[in-house]
């Protein structure tokens, strides 16, 4: 094992008084400490060479020291400068959430998003921990302040991302495609978001990729229901990195005994290849590249019949995006970038049908952002996207296969300025420009937010834009003339951000048009789908995180007040739709154990009872579920194994076997007796857990 490494200090600020509190860590690893009561702080590491030591507190400049920890004994003091005497930056908060370790304003690190509770590395589940969102256990995915999975838009790098969730089969969740190690940092806006990014109804995902890693690594992890190997290589001004992952649920669900009866438990295989390289003095190019495979199949209960048909699913899905970004002149900052997404899945129900669909996205862009004076800034940029769908539906009742595609261009230029009012005032004034050739229409986004800065730890803001996006492929390879959906946000805020401790109060109003409507889904008569929905979402969401009172402690409560209906789909009148729940709550607690290395973490969640028809009482009047309760553990141990950095880490959710139930389906018809035959719609498992280990074979792992 390497030798331990001690760094001992006191810190203090310009006035010698000690300041207790402070975070000490280094830089890019989990490894850190704070200072007790009297400024002091120990701690020790098994790093080697040239690491980073940072130590921050709110109110002082960040202190940054390269120390070389092949000294067994480091002892320095430090004095921490404090942050002008002034009201602070200015930040426009509506509708955003900043995420990982980039952001000053960040609610959520890189480091939360990974060993979150009951989240098993998924991003998304830790991003669904904060207000706006619904929590469907049967749909997955990011469903905010209303609205569906496909209404939140998922960016990388400035990039459109399309399909960033895994196949769907009825009643089960998705997950995120890509792990939140890739990332460092991440915007989530729950609305009223920026002119920049457009074909979104109601928010975005913005996920920034990581820049030049620091080191070589090499990497192992292996838990009850996966094996991953991951590899970075790094050079002077070049970088490689690879990730290879095999996810096999079937030993998992052997164990844990699964709601739904599988003829094959869920396989799949994923690859991720990342170049970075830099470019003359400021150029940095990034290529990414995703390859995910899925396959599943297992029986549902038709209760029509009461007899068992198999579902087959198969989906390969490849994502590629190279973006280049560049310094021009002394200010100016050149984006530009290009991505293409293949999506191909296939659905096969025993002795009925199959469903082949073929979907291809790209996009091309460029945009240039920079100051025009000292008081505005601004960002342009054009957009061209491509979507094309093939679809094929075969079944046993048609002699022929119904074939239907549709290709549509879309073309976007967007302007936006950020202008500094005043002292406390800071506006951010924008439109966006689409137009689609497929449905041979236009549409103009104006967007504007306002941030007043009420206090050196105090501020409001106000948010309000028109957002378009186009149907969904599902119904234009029917009906290709489909108008966009709209959405209009509007949006008040009130944040205080003080001690590492933040709160936030936001309500907000949203009016939808132009919703898609349909007599029947799958029915290949274009006049039988239309744009005449509409529908409205209304709300109060309330954040607090607390990093201060409790020492290594960690502490975030979310709260959502929800309400929102619509006349879409099939819907005969104004109803709330099955995936909202009117109350939304989530708890979370993260407590470092300094004597044993460790991470332990706490997450409760609870939504009030969701909406649904029962055709037994009436087709219009809405009953509602139960509630949901799901109490998730975990814990995160760091030592050395053969001298190599080693994780443990077991997660489990809900620990006290809640009996959630998310809603019921019914039988099409009714039986002999005038009765629609239900069941309910239940979690895969009743409880699910996760242990694994995490080796890496070149020192502490880069976060």
């Amino acid at each position: 094992m390497h030798s331990q490494t001690t760094i001992s200090g006191i810190v203090r600020d310009t006035e010698g008084l000690a300041v207790p509190g402070a975070n000490i860590y280094f830089e890019g690893t989990f490894e850190g400490t704070t200072s007790d009561s009297s400024g002091i702080f120990n701690l020790s590491t098994g790093l080697n060479g040239e690491n980073v030591l940072i130590i921050s507190f709110m109110g002082f400049e960040n202190y940054r020291q390269s120390l070389d920890l092949d000294t067994v004994q480091i002892a320095f003091d430090i004095t921490l400068q404090e942050t002008k005497k002034d009201l602070g930056e200015v930040v426009i908060t509506v509708g955003t959430f900043a995420a990982g370790d980039e952001s000053k304003s960040a609610v959520l690190s890189t480091l939360d998003m990974a060993t979150g509770s009951g989240g098993f590395g998924d991003m998304i589940s830790a991003i669904s921990s904060l207000p706006g969102t619904s929590i469907p256990g049967d749909e997955g995915g990011l469903m905010v302040r209303g609205g569906e999975r496909y209404e939140t838009a998922t960016i990388i790098d400035g990039m459109g991302a399309d399909d960033a969730f895994t196949a769907k089969l009825p009643e089960l969740p998705v997950r995120g495609r890509f792990s939140p190690m890739l990332f460092r940092g991440t915007v989530f806006s729950t609305g009223g978001y920026s002119a920049e990014y457009g074909q979104a109804l109601s928010s975005v995902l913005i996920l920034n990729s990581i820049g030049m890693p620091k080191k070589d690594e090499t990497s192992v992890t292996a838990h009850t229901s996966g094996l991953y190997f991951s590899y970075t290589k790094k050079l002077d001004r070049t970088a490689f990195y690879t990730n290879t992952g095999y996810n096999n649920m079937g030993l998992l669900y052997a164990i844990v005994p699964s709601n739904f009866k599988w003829q094959k438990a869920p396989v799949s295989l994923s690859e991720n290849l990342v170049f970075r390289q830099k470019i003359g003095l400021n150029g940095m190019l990034k290529v990414m590249g995703a390859y995910g495979y899925d396959n599943s199949a297992l029986y549902y209960n038709i209760l029509n019949t009461g007899r068992e048909a198999l579902y087959k699913l198969k989906n390969h899905n490849f994502f590629a995006i190279a973006t280049y970004k560049d310094q021009i002149g002394e200010k100016w900052i050149l984006h530009s970038g290009l991505t293409y997404v293949y999506d191909d899945l296939s659905i096969g129900i025993q002795d009925t049908a199959t469903l082949a669909r073929h979907k291809r996205t790209s996009e091309l862009k460029l945009s240039i952002s920079g100051p025009v004076s000292n008081k505005i800034h601004l960002n342009i940029g054009a957009n061209l996207f491509m979507k094309t769908l093939d679809q094929s539906y075969s079944s046993l009742a048609e002699e022929d296969p119904f074939i239907s595609d549709f290709r549509s261009p879309i073309g976007a230029i967007y302007a936006e300025t950020e202008i500094k009012l005043s002292k406390r005032i800071f506006s951010r004034i924008g439109a966006r420009f689409e137009a689609l050739s497929l449905s041979d229409e236009v549409c103009l986004s104006p967007r504007l937010a306002l941030a007043y800065k009420t206090s050196k730890f105090t501020q409001v803001s106000l948010g309000y834009g028109q957002f378009y996006q186009q149907a969904q492929g599902e119904y234009l390879i029917y009906n290709s003339a489909l108008l966009s959906e709209k959405a209009e946000h509007l949006i008040a805020n009130f944040q205080y951000n003080r001690n590492s401790r933040i709160f936030r109060i936001e309500a907000y109003y949203k009016i939808y048009d132009n919703l898609v409507k349909y007599e029947s889904l799958y029915d290949f008569e274009a006049s039988s789908y239309n744009n005449e929905g509409d529908g409205y979402a209304q709300g109060i969401d309330l954040f607090f995180r607390d990093s201060k009172t409790m020492k290594n402690g960690d502490f975030w409560l979310s709260y959502s007040l929800m309400d929102s209906e619509r006349n879409y789909q099939d819907y005969i009148s104004f109803m709330t739709p099955s995936f909202i729940s009117l109350h939304t709550l989530s708890i979370a607690y993260k407590h470092y154990i300094e004597l044993t290395d460790s991470y332990i973490s706490m997450g409760y969640s609870f939504s009030s009872g969701r909406p649904y028809v029962d055709p037994n009482i009436s087709y219009v009047a809405q009953e509602l579920t139960g509630t949901c309760h799901d109490l998730g553990f975990s814990i995160f141990h760091f030592t050395e194994i053969f001298g190599k950095f080693t994780m443990l880490f077991a997660q489990v959710t809900n620990v006290f076997g809640a009996n959630n139930i998310y809603g019921y389906r019914f039988a099409v018809t009714p039986d002999m007796s005038g009765i629609y035959r239900s069941e309910p719609i239940l979690p895969v498992s009743k409880r699910f857990f996760l242990i694994g280990i995490h080796v890496s074979f070149t020192g502490q792992t880069e976060i």
